[in-house]
């Protein structure tokens, strides 16, 4: 068993403003608001972080566009309800001590994502990017030091409930295509060698689950929520030739019934290392299944239309 060593960050980088305007230094929460906490600047490791040249437009009860992302934290309240994220602009991430000099990274989280404001909340709402190097990010939230899957699913199309059954919470997701991500800070891996097949097992710490789109209230208060903080448990084989082969991965939340279960239906082509053992390191894949469970709803399945294993 070892820790891996890839050094990653996650970076809450949100900013939204009614109109074009700039932080508000005290703001004021009326009754049917809820306030929006976004960090655009945070030091980790002794270095400091900034998202450059980002502009953000936001839909729902209220329309919001900012342009202006010179303040290090924007607190801004909005009317209760759920919206739509949108990161656009030619943005990047640089070094405070090093302005101009871009830092290399990859953004994961779905764009545009969606996100549930309630009364008198207060709620960031975060960007993830991965961060390869020797040093580590944070911007906004902890530090990430580990991995992800990402892609986009095609659900299958959702009946009408019958009456007086309960509020289908993927009514917002059937019949199209939502984007996700499941990501994790860090990682233990386990190699083995059992009956010829070179096994590598990676276990997880508690990941963090997105969804793009206008995935709707129910969806992201009783699913979404339910698989934050959860682990993962998959492995990754080899007969030793360079074709790999990926468990199910699952992600769930047993006593709220809940299950996320993605299933790769081909290959990933990563390569073996001398000894016969799966590399590590960021892969597409061409599609599989998924299949979505949460009490009282049932399930809805879908089609993985292609993405990213990056089992760091």
């Amino acid at each position: 068993m070892h820790m891996l060593k890839w050094f990653v960050g996650a970076l809450a980088l949100l900013a939204l403003a009614c109109g074009e305007v700039s932080e508000p230094s005290t703001p004021v929460v009326r009754d049917g608001e809820g306030l929006l906490e976004l960090p655009l600047v945070s030091t980790s490791a002794g270095r400091t972080y900034r998202l450059v040249g980002a502009t953000f437009d936001i839909t729902g009860p209220q329309n919001a566009t900012i342009t202006d992302t010179t303040a290090e934290t924007v607190l801004l309240p909005l009317m209760a309800g759920t919206y739509t994220l949108q990161m656009n602009g030619d943005w990047h991430v640089e070094r405070t001590d090093a302005p101009g000099v871009t830092v290399p990274v990859t953004l994961v989280s779905p764009n545009p994502m969606s996100f549930t404001l309630t009364e008198g909340e207060t709620r960031p709402v975060r960007f993830l990017f991965k961060v390869p190097g020797d040093g580590t990010v944070d911007v906004g939230i902890g530090v990430d030091t580990g991995g992800w899957i990402s892609g986009t699913i095609h659900f299958d199309s959702r009946p009408p409930p019958p009456p007086g059954s309960p509020p289908d919470v993927f009514a917002d997701v059937g019949g199209r295509q939502i984007p996700y991500v499941i990501s994790y800070e860090s990682a233990t891996v386990t190699r083995t060698l059992d009956y010829g097949s070179y096994l590598t097992t990676i276990q997880t710490s508690p990941v963090t689950v997105q969804f793009g789109g206008a995935t709707g209230a129910a969806f992201q208060q009783q699913v979404v929520s339910a698989l934050q903080g959860r682990t993962l448990t998959f492995s990754i084989s080899s007969d030793g030739s360079p074709t790999t082969y990926v468990s199910a991965l699952i992600v769930e939340n047993m006593e709220r019934g809940v299950r996320f279960e993605l299933m790769l239906n081909t290959p990933l082509a990563s390569g073996v290392d001398a000894n016969g053992y799966a590399i590590l390191r960021p892969t597409d894949f061409t599609g599989g299944f998924a299949e979505l469970r949460a009490a009282n709803s049932g399930s809805v399945n879908g089609l993985m239309l292609g993405g990213t294993l990056a089992p760091r």
